[in-house]
């Protein structure tokens, strides 16, 4: 069973707002994990 989302969907968009002053990606507002890019989990708001 595949599970995540389809792969022709849209990457989800980081703040920058909010990643300005974050250590953790540095400003980017994602992050590189098991080499896919995420949103980074300290800065931006992923309950939306």
């Amino acid at each position: 069973m595949n599970t995540g989302a389809h792969p022709n969907a849209p990457a989800p968009r980081a703040n920058i707002a909010l990643a300005r002053d974050c250590d953790e990606c540095r400003g980017w507002g994602s992050v590189v994990n098991d080499g896919r890019y995420q949103l980074c989990p300290f800065c931006q708001d992923l309950s939306t």
